[in-house]
């Protein structure tokens, strides 16, 4: 089966070129490349076209995680499509050819792997990639719709979690059901209502790509902001506070741990790692007193507030 890349674009010069080698260096190549542009003012569309992509425009003001994506689809012409993003790449040659066997059983419409952060010294070494075990492949099917509904938060999420920094779907799946209109979450909510069709997806732990945004507290804030405010929106999940203390502790002491670090990085990482836990901590703590305190009216206003723009990570 031929495979088509859809890829959305906004100022990606700093990290594009690899992640489009890595797409290049599969020993399936792709069929085509397709570059959702947003109004990049650096060097993206000339980096896409030295690696023979279809770019199609994007206004700044019509770019919508969701409805974007799908003008995607409309001008690719592979049965299987690779969702990814600018600043991600892969390390395995052979990840499309392991991907894309998945679909050799007609009842799978998508698949998705595991996003990671490369071991390099600019990123945060806490989350330096470390397999802890064999990787695992879950399928995810819903058989009966109510009894999936009425599950507890967590065990839904566990099922519904998705990526479209590397997912692969039949291309038949994605016309018949669409991304929904939305800044944020687009690949959960299509996950969600994939299962409710009955859909079998697919995880497997072994599709790795590296993928990393430098997150100072204010971004961490915002995005986390807007996946709880999404979260509610369309499966109506409240965030859980999350831990704050011990894993600030862990961080210090794998900090402390890593040889390959100076004691100067050691202490920026780990001042880094202790703010982006207050930060997501924050984030839950003001979404839960909106909702209780202001009702949904309060937290819509809250969200224009803090997330007026999709939030961007710094490339890295």
């Amino acid at each position: 089966m031929n495979i088509s890349i859809v890829i959305p674009v906004r100022n990606g010069g700093a990290t594009l070129r690899r992640c489009l080698a890595s797409l290049k260096k599969q020993t399936i190549q792709p069929l085509e490349i397709v570059i959702l542009d947003t109004a990049s003012i650096d060097n993206s569309r000339e980096i896409a076209k030295e690696f023979g992509a279809k770019i199609i425009d994007i206004q700044a003001e019509d770019f919508d995680h969701g409805l974007t994506r799908n003008e995607g689809v409309r001008h690719c012409s592979g049965d299987l499509i690779y969702m990814t993003v600018q600043d991600a790449w892969i390390p395995d040659p052979e990840m499309f050819e392991k991907m894309a066997a998945h679909f050799d059983d007609p009842e799978v419409m998508a698949v998705c792997g595991h996003q990671a952060v490369p071991h390099e010294k600019d990123k945060n070494p806490v989350r330096w990639y470390r397999r802890y075990s064999d990787h695992t492949e879950e399928v995810r099917q819903v058989h009966d719709v109510e009894s999936f509904k009425k599950l507890p938060q967590a065990s839904q999420q566990k099922l519904v979690a998705w990526d479209n920094v590397v997912a692969m779907y039949r291309k038949e799946a994605l016309i018949a059901l669409p991304f929904v209109q939305t800044a944020m979450s687009e690949d959960w909510v299509w996950s969600y209502q994939a299962l409710c069709r009955g859909w079998k997806l697919l995880r497997d732990s072994s599709l790795v790509v590296y993928h990393y945004h430098h997150q100072t507290p204010g971004y961490v804030f915002r995005t986390n902001w807007s996946v709880n405010y999404h979260f509610y929106k369309f499966f109506g999940y409240r965030p859980e506070l999350p831990a704050l203390m011990m894993p600030a502790l862990r961080s210090v002491y794998h900090l402390a741990k890593n040889r390959n670090l100076s004691l100067k990085e050691k202490a920026y990482w780990a001042i880094h790692n202790v703010l982006w836990r207050m930060s997501e901590c924050r984030a839950a703590l003001s979404f839960r007193w909106k909702l209780r305190f202001s009702g949904k009216a309060g937290l819509y206003a809250a969200y224009r507030k803090y997330c007026h723009a999709i939030p961007q990570g710094k490339l890295k």
